[in-house]
Protein backbone atom coordinates (compact mmCIF):
# COMPACT_ATOMS: atom_id res chain seq x y z
CA UNK A 1 0.00 0.00 0.00
CA UNK A 2 1.23 3.55 -0.87
CA UNK A 3 2.06 5.70 2.76
CA UNK A 4 -0.15 8.06 2.95
CA UNK A 5 1.85 11.88 3.02
CA UNK A 6 1.93 13.03 6.31
CA UNK A 7 0.21 16.01 5.85
CA UNK A 8 -2.40 13.83 4.06
CA UNK A 9 -5.34 13.95 7.14
CA UNK A 10 -5.01 17.50 7.18
CA UNK A 11 -5.45 17.87 3.72
CA UNK A 12 -8.25 15.24 3.37
CA UNK A 13 -6.60 13.12 0.78
CA UNK A 14 -3.22 11.25 0.38
CA UNK A 15 -1.63 12.12 -2.62
CA UNK A 16 -0.02 9.58 -4.66
CA UNK A 17 3.80 8.56 -3.66
CA UNK A 18 5.84 5.79 -4.90
CA UNK A 19 6.49 3.64 -2.22
CA UNK A 20 9.92 3.58 -3.39
CA UNK A 21 10.26 7.40 -3.30
CA UNK A 22 9.62 7.54 0.44
CA UNK A 23 12.82 10.00 1.75
CA UNK A 24 14.88 6.51 0.37
CA UNK A 25 14.00 4.72 4.09
CA UNK A 26 12.41 1.66 2.91
CA UNK A 27 10.82 0.03 -0.31
CA UNK A 28 7.58 -1.46 -0.17
CA UNK A 29 6.61 -3.19 -3.39
CA UNK A 30 2.70 -3.19 -3.87
CA UNK A 31 0.55 -4.43 -6.46
CA UNK A 32 -1.71 -1.25 -6.62
CA UNK A 33 1.25 1.38 -7.60
CA UNK A 34 0.17 2.40 -11.20
CA UNK A 35 -3.36 0.64 -11.04
CA UNK A 36 -5.79 3.58 -11.13
CA UNK A 37 -8.14 1.75 -9.86
CA UNK A 38 -6.24 0.37 -6.51
CA UNK A 39 -4.94 3.33 -6.10
CA UNK A 40 -8.93 4.76 -6.28
CA UNK A 41 -9.33 1.76 -3.42
CA UNK A 42 -6.15 3.26 -1.42
CA UNK A 43 -8.32 6.77 -1.66
CA UNK A 44 -11.33 5.65 -0.08
CA UNK A 45 -9.95 3.42 2.18
CA UNK A 46 -7.53 6.52 3.70
CA UNK A 47 -10.41 8.77 3.55
CA UNK A 48 -12.88 6.57 5.38
CA UNK A 49 -10.17 6.55 8.23
CA UNK A 50 -9.80 10.42 8.09
CA UNK A 51 -14.14 10.52 8.40
CA UNK A 52 -13.78 7.76 10.94
CA UNK A 53 -11.49 9.95 13.06
CA UNK A 54 -13.35 13.05 12.77
CA UNK A 55 -16.49 11.65 13.01
CA UNK A 56 -15.54 9.75 16.48
CA UNK A 57 -14.35 13.30 17.92
CA UNK A 58 -17.46 15.17 17.46
CA UNK A 59 -19.31 12.05 19.10
CA UNK A 60 -16.51 11.73 21.69
CA UNK A 61 -16.33 8.20 20.85
CA UNK A 62 -13.22 5.81 20.06
CA UNK A 63 -12.77 3.83 16.46
CA UNK A 64 -14.51 0.54 18.28
CA UNK A 65 -17.26 2.24 19.64
CA UNK A 66 -17.98 4.34 16.38
CA UNK A 67 -17.96 0.53 14.72
CA UNK A 68 -20.53 -0.75 17.36
CA UNK A 69 -22.56 2.69 16.59
CA UNK A 70 -22.60 1.76 12.94
CA UNK A 71 -23.77 -1.92 13.86
CA UNK A 72 -26.35 -0.64 15.75
CA UNK A 73 -27.27 1.98 13.32
CA UNK A 74 -27.85 -0.40 10.67
CA UNK A 75 -29.01 -3.54 12.19
CA UNK A 76 -30.69 -2.22 15.34
CA UNK A 77 -30.62 -3.37 18.54
CA UNK A 78 -28.51 -6.32 18.78
CA UNK A 79 -26.91 -8.07 22.38
CA UNK A 80 -23.38 -7.47 23.32
CA UNK A 81 -23.05 -11.27 22.11
CA UNK A 82 -23.86 -10.19 18.60
CA UNK A 83 -22.28 -7.05 18.64
CA UNK A 84 -18.78 -8.32 19.63
CA UNK A 85 -19.05 -11.34 16.79
CA UNK A 86 -19.94 -8.11 13.90
CA UNK A 87 -16.95 -6.31 15.53
CA UNK A 88 -14.49 -9.74 15.71
CA UNK A 89 -13.53 -8.71 19.71
CA UNK A 90 -13.96 -10.54 22.20
CA UNK A 91 -17.78 -10.54 24.54
CA UNK A 92 -15.16 -9.25 27.33
CA UNK A 93 -14.39 -6.11 24.95
CA UNK A 94 -17.93 -6.46 23.76
CA UNK A 95 -19.19 -5.43 26.98
CA UNK A 96 -16.40 -2.40 27.65
CA UNK A 97 -17.02 -0.90 24.30
CA UNK A 98 -21.30 -0.95 25.34
CA UNK A 99 -19.90 0.56 28.67
CA UNK A 100 -18.00 3.24 27.24
CA UNK A 101 -21.02 4.16 24.94
CA UNK A 102 -23.76 3.82 27.41
CA UNK A 103 -21.72 6.19 29.58
CA UNK A 104 -21.39 8.83 26.89
CA UNK A 105 -25.35 8.77 26.25
CA UNK A 106 -24.92 6.92 22.95
CA UNK A 107 -26.59 3.34 24.07
CA UNK A 108 -29.11 2.07 26.56
CA UNK A 109 -29.37 -1.34 27.60
CA UNK A 110 -32.97 -2.54 27.45
CA UNK A 111 -34.54 -6.11 28.24
CA UNK A 112 -35.59 -8.87 25.22
CA UNK A 113 -38.76 -8.63 24.52
CA UNK A 114 -39.01 -12.78 24.63
CA UNK A 115 -35.93 -13.87 26.15
CA UNK A 116 -35.33 -12.74 30.32
CA UNK A 117 -31.81 -13.26 29.99
CA UNK A 118 -30.79 -11.48 27.03
CA UNK A 119 -30.15 -7.43 27.01
CA UNK A 120 -30.32 -5.56 24.23
CA UNK A 121 -27.75 -2.59 23.20
CA UNK A 122 -29.91 -0.30 21.24
CA UNK A 123 -28.93 3.32 20.21
CA UNK A 124 -30.16 6.53 21.22
CA UNK A 125 -31.80 8.63 18.74
CA UNK A 126 -29.91 11.76 19.86
CA UNK A 127 -26.68 10.17 19.21
CA UNK A 128 -28.29 8.80 15.53
CA UNK A 129 -29.48 12.37 14.21
CA UNK A 130 -26.08 13.52 15.15
CA UNK A 131 -24.29 10.74 13.47
CA UNK A 132 -26.46 11.50 10.25
CA UNK A 133 -26.11 15.35 10.40
CA UNK A 134 -22.89 14.57 9.95
CA UNK A 135 -22.94 11.89 7.27
CA UNK A 136 -25.93 13.23 4.67
CA UNK A 137 -23.73 14.66 2.33
CA UNK A 138 -21.49 11.47 1.64
CA UNK A 139 -24.14 9.20 1.96
CA UNK A 140 -26.42 11.31 -0.23
CA UNK A 141 -23.71 11.97 -2.95
CA UNK A 142 -22.52 8.36 -3.10
CA UNK A 143 -26.36 7.28 -3.78
CA UNK A 144 -26.50 9.90 -6.32
CA UNK A 145 -23.85 8.18 -8.12
CA UNK A 146 -24.90 4.71 -7.87
CA UNK A 147 -28.17 6.31 -8.93
CA UNK A 148 -26.29 7.72 -11.91
CA UNK A 149 -25.00 3.86 -13.33
CA UNK A 150 -26.51 2.01 -15.92
CA UNK A 151 -28.31 -1.22 -14.83
CA UNK A 152 -25.34 -3.00 -16.24
CA UNK A 153 -22.87 -0.40 -14.73
CA UNK A 154 -24.38 -0.91 -11.69
CA UNK A 155 -24.40 -4.72 -11.58
CA UNK A 156 -20.26 -4.64 -12.54
CA UNK A 157 -19.83 -2.07 -9.75
CA UNK A 158 -22.05 -4.20 -7.29
CA UNK A 159 -20.10 -7.73 -8.61
CA UNK A 160 -16.58 -5.96 -8.00
CA UNK A 161 -17.25 -4.83 -4.34
CA UNK A 162 -18.93 -7.56 -3.50
CA UNK A 163 -15.50 -9.24 -4.43
CA UNK A 164 -13.78 -6.51 -2.63
CA UNK A 165 -15.51 -7.40 0.95
CA UNK A 166 -15.16 -11.19 0.64
CA UNK A 167 -11.76 -10.59 0.12
CA UNK A 168 -11.41 -8.08 3.08
CA UNK A 169 -13.90 -10.41 5.54
CA UNK A 170 -11.38 -13.19 4.53
CA UNK A 171 -8.44 -10.69 5.99
CA UNK A 172 -10.47 -9.93 8.68
CA UNK A 173 -10.89 -13.06 9.83
CA UNK A 174 -7.28 -14.01 9.39
CA UNK A 175 -5.92 -11.67 11.32
CA UNK A 176 -5.60 -11.81 15.10
CA UNK A 177 -8.22 -11.23 17.04
CA UNK A 178 -8.46 -8.27 20.49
Amino acid sequence: MTPPAPDADRAGTAPAVAADQVAGRWRVDSPGVGNPVMERLQEVGALTRVIEKRLSGALGVNATGLAAMEHLTSEGPLTAKDLADRLRVSTAASTHIVDRLEKAGHVVRRPHATDRRKVLVEPVQESMTRIFEHLTPLLSGVESLVEGLSPGDRDAVENFLAGVVRIYTDTADALPRD
